[in-house]
């Protein structure tokens, strides 16, 4: 599949005192690990969760925005900064064991919602990412969204997934706190490689 052409969510930040992480990702990733990726983590919180949660793991992040790169570099943590497909793209297939997806924004008017980070084209990246039985955790408090990326599942996995009835081993993040308060409900969609 290639990829479509007006595909292109990342926007650069300005941002002082930034250099490039000590540990980038395609420098620490090998066949022989336990990888969890954790793509648009904000502040880090999820990952520093993910870190502490499964310490038999490497835990990885790939982010747009800068101060979280900065805060998960000074804790050793592999970080890539940049555009997420593109990081994704070059990755060696089957080399990660889970891939959290947490909260990406919805790009809610109908006209933005072609920028969505996963649509058919980065789940077929991500799927070929997986290790076998390697799990891909999706969640949005967005509803649109949320059918969208189950119906993206189900149809390049030719599985019958559907929402989760708990959240898995998910942290919980500020923008589900913010979701929470605003009464909205939360979709998980827990996706196992076979």
């Amino acid at each position: 599949m290639t990829r479509p052409i007006y595909y292109k969510s990342f926007r650069s930040r300005k941002f002082e005192d930034f250099s490039p992480p000590k540990n980038s990702l395609s420098e620490v990733i090998s066949k022989d690990s336990h990888i969890i990726l954790d793509i648009g983590f904000g502040t880090g919180d999820s990952t520093i969760f993910l870190n502490k949660m499964f310490p038999g793991h490497l835990v990885c992040g790939i982010e747009a925005y800068k101060p979280g790169i900065k805060i998960l570099d000074k804790r050793d943590i592999p970080v890539e900064y940049g555009d997420a497909v593109e990081i994704i793209e070059k990755l060696e297939a089957e080399t990660i064991s889970q891939i959290y997806l947490l909260f990406p924004d919805p790009w809610q008017k109908n006209k933005h919602r072609k920028r969505r980070l996963l649509n058919d084209y980065s789940f077929e990246i991500i799927n070929r990412l997986l290790i076998k039985g390697g799990l891909f955790h999706f969640t949005t408090d967005n509803i649109n969204y949320a059918f969208e990326a189950r119906d993206v599942i189900r149809k390049l996995s030719s599985k019958k997934i559907d929402f989760s009835k708990h959240r898995g081993s998910r942290p919980i993040t500020k923008y589900e706190m913010k979701g929470l308060k605003k009464r909205n409900f939360i979709f998980d969609l827990l996706y196992f490689k076979s």
